[in-house]
C-alpha cells in the first residue's frame, strides 16, 4: 500500500469507531479525520536519529458557533482527539514522541461546519508544559480549562464594578464563600458558575430560585460572548472582554533543522 493510500485508509477507519460521535452532528467526522491525516502527513518530520515522527501539536480551528456548541456537548473533546491522533500515528507507522497536544479554537473566517487544522512537530524538551501531558502522570484536571480566552474577560456589576475573570472555575452568588459575591436578596446563595472551556467562559445556572437569563432569554448553560447581558434573578451583570491578543499560528521558524523525508519506493 502506498503512503497516500495508507493515510486515506487510516482516515476511513477512524470514523468507523467512537470518533464519529465526537462532533455532535455539527461537523462531518470524515472531514475532520481527513484534515487530521493530511496534517499528520504534511507535517511529519524525520528526527535527528532518523525516525519518521508524527506532529506532536495540533491546532483545530472551527467556526465560532461550532466551537461553542462542542464546548458544551463534548467537554472532553481535546483529550479524545489526542487519543485518536495517537491511534492514527500507530496506523500510519509514525512515531509519536509525546502525548499529542490539541487546541480547539474558534476562527471567525470559517463558515459553519468548516474545519482547518495546523500541526507542528516539537521535541519534548522544547514543548510547552500542558495539562494534556500532566494527565499522563495521574492528574484529573481538565485540559480544556487551561486554554485562556482570546481577550481579557471581565464582568461589570452595578454598572461600575469591574471584576476580572482569571480562574478556570468561578462561583457566583450571595454567600460569602463565592468567588464573586452579589449582595442582593434576589440572588441565590450559590446562584451560578463560570467554567472555562476551550478558550470561552460557559455560564451554568446552579438551580437558582430566581433563574438566570442572558440577553433576556432564560438559560441553564450558555457560552458567553463580549457584550452579553446576564440577569441573576433580575440583577444585571455585563460580560465583556478587552481586545483579544491574536493567537499565534504555528510556524516552523523555531523548529530545529531536520532531515527532509525521502520518498519510499512503492
Amino acid at each position: 500500500m502506498s503512503k497516500i493510500a495508507r493515510f486515506e485508509a487510516a482516515a476511513e477507519r477512524l470514523v468507523e469507531g467512537t470518533f464519529a460521535r465526537l462532533f455532535a452532528g455539527r461537523i462531518s467526522p470524515l472531514v475532520v479525520a481527513t484534515h487530521l491525516t493530511r496534517a499528520m502527513e504534511d507535517y511529519q518530520v524525520v528526527s535527528p536519529d532518523g525516525i519518521p515522527q508524527a506532529p506532536t501539536h495540533y491546532w483545530v480551528y472551527l467556526a465560532p458557533d461550532d466551537c461553542d456548541s462542542l464546548a458544551l456537548a463534548q467537554p472532553e473533546l481535546e483529550a479524545e482527539l489526542a487519543r485518536h491522533i495517537a491511534e492514527l500515528a500507530a496506523q500510519t507507522e509514525l512515531a509519536l514522541q509525546i502525548t499529542p497536544v490539541i487546541h480547539v479554537l474558534p476562527d471567525e473566517e470559517l463558515a459553519a461546519h468548516e474545519v482547518r487544522i495546523e500541526a507542528r512537530w516539537m521535541p519534548e524538551e522544547d514543548a510547552p508544559v500542558s495539562k494534556t501531558h500532566e494527565m499522563k502522570a495521574g492528574t484529573t484536571e481538565d485540559p480544556a480549562c487551561t486554554i485562556a480566552p482570546p481577550g481579557r474577560p471581565f464582568l461589570i456589576l452595578g454598572g461600575r464594578r469591574h471584576v476580572n475573570l482569571l480562574l478556570p472555575t468561578i462561583s457566583i452568588g450571595r454567600a460569602v464563600d463565592n468567588d464573586i459575591i452579589i449582595e442582593d436578596p434576589r440572588v441565590s446563595r450559590h446562584h451560578a458558575q463560570l467554567r472555562r472551556r476551550y478558550g470561552r467562559y460557559v455560564l451554568y445556572d446552579l438551580g437558582s430560585a430566581g433563574g438566570t437569563q442572558i440577553n433576556g432569554y432564560p438559560v441553564e448553560e450558555c457560552v458567553l460572548h463580549a457584550g452579553d447581558v446576564i440577569s441573576f434573578a433580575g440583577v444585571q451583570v455585563v460580560y465583556s472582554e478587552d481586545p483579544p491578543t491574536p493567537i499565534p499560528l504555528p510556524d516552523n521558524e523555531d523548529t530545529p533543522p531536520l532531515a527532509p523525508i525521502e520518498p519510499k519506493p512503492e
